[in-house]
């Protein structure tokens, strides 16, 4: 039996009046994934505990089958893994994102989703700048890159209160800089940062092509070196994780996945959807489980692009989801399709409400569901309240 578990990040939203009340997924295209809960079945669950922010570590940790409470130390020691980062006791790993700041607001989370090769200029220049024997910087991919403060723990910076910057565009940034005791360490840097950046050879060609500066460093997500056990020892199946994003890599490297790199895959609307699939095709003749993620509806929904996230499901619906059915469709497979977590049009951000699933495969019987959207899974009396069981279920 193979097992495959498709993310859309970010799908799941509202009803929109635009779309005459519908969500994305009702409006969008997607004959593919219509036609698997046809023969399969819904259900709707909980991915993000109470208490817990809704934010993608959280959220796919818990669809990797691990539970946020036991296991979750921050998203910044996530990312570091894929990095080849190595954090020792004390050390703490920051999310660094670049971001756009204007007249003291977040205008931009992603600098515009500045690209990989000015970013790791960027952030080897606030290496040399800014970095010391506590403070290192490394470039991730795009606008999500890392900070590594050696040490940290003994200042406490583990319970600062972090703002992440996709939650405040638009806002004060003076009322979400980091909280708490020492956190005038961090407010320092990003401080600091914005006189570097804003006079950095890169940004002033970004001016004055009216492209939106990377001006200034957020930091948040900070965390110590997890302890996670394998997934082999978990489920007892070797598995293979793809993803454009550092944080995903990093969960599939510490529970021993394979991490697949496929070229041209960027974590927004341009990502190479079918590269994916068959990269997951191809892992498939090798391990027994892959986990795909994909970032595009996540994106859409920051940025407020109604047309794009629903371009962007029927991309995956087309390139990704039909790719894989037609290759697999004459052997023994099972796939789970879900979001992560809701990232609303409406509101920019993410949120915690449950998520619809999908599950079709060899052993499923389906329950003649009419289409994969929110609505139709509420209708189903298949509900997951820990978001760590849904993969249980689905293995078993």
């Amino acid at each position: 039996m193979k097992y495959i578990v498709v993310v859309l990040d970010g799908a799941s939203d509202y009803p929109i009046e635009a779309l005459g009340g519908k969500t994305p997924l009702e409006v969008a295209e997607t004959p593919f994934m219509d036609s698997l809960a046809s023969q399969g079945v819904l259900g709707r669950v909980k991915t993000v505990p109470s208490g817990y922010t809704p934010s993608s570590d959280v959220a796919n940790l818990s669809l990797f089958g691990y539970e946020p409470q036991k296991f979750y130390t921050g998203r910044g020691p996530l990312e570091a893994t894929n990095l080849g980062v190595e954090l020792k006791k004390g050390d703490l790993a920051f999310r660094c994102n670049l971001i756009t700041e204007s007249e003291g607001k977040i205008l931009d989370y992603s600098a515009g989703h500045i690209t990989d090769r000015e970013s790791r200029i960027l952030m080897e220049y606030l290496n040399r700048s800014l970095g010391s024997k506590n403070v290192e910087f490394y470039h991730g991919t795009s606008y999500r890159n890392l900070m590594v403060y050696r040490n940290a723990s003994k200042l406490g910076l583990e319970k600062v209160k972090y703002f992440p910057p996709h939650d405040i565009i638009g806002k004060d940034i003076k009322k979400h800089l980091p909280r708490g005791r020492n956190s005038d360490i961090l407010v320092d840097l990003m401080r600091r940062s914005q006189v570097l950046l804003g006079e950095h050879e890169i940004n002033k060609v970004r001016v004055d092509l009216e492209e939106t500066p990377a001006n200034m460093i957020w930091l948040w997500g900070a965390g110590g070196k997890p302890s996670i056990p394998s997934f082999k020892d978990k489920f007892g199946l070797e598995g293979a994780v793809i993803s454009a994003v550092d944080l995903i890599k990093g969960i599939g490297k510490i529970i021993g996945f394979r991490v697949v790199n496929v070229c041209g895959a960027t974590g927004y609307y341009d990502t190479n959807y079918k590269g994916k699939a068959q990269a997951a095709l191809d892992a498939l003749e090798e391990v027994d489980f892959v986990f795909i993620h994909i970032e595009a509806p996540d994106e859409a929904g920051h940025n407020q692009d109604l047309r794009m996230k629903i371009i962007c499901l029927e991309r995956i619906d087309r390139l990704v989801i039909g790719t894989l059915v037609n290759k697999l469709k004459d052997t023994n497979f099972r796939i789970l399709i879900t979001p992560d977590h809701p990232t609303p049009i409406s509101k920019r951000t993410h949120t915690d409400e449950p998520v619809p699933f999908l599950i079709y495969g060899d052993g499923i019987e389906g329950e003649n569901f009419s289409c994969y959207s929110e609505v139709e899974a509420q209708s189903s009396s298949l509900y997951f309240n820990k978001g760590s069981e849904l993969l249980k279920y689905f293995l078993k």
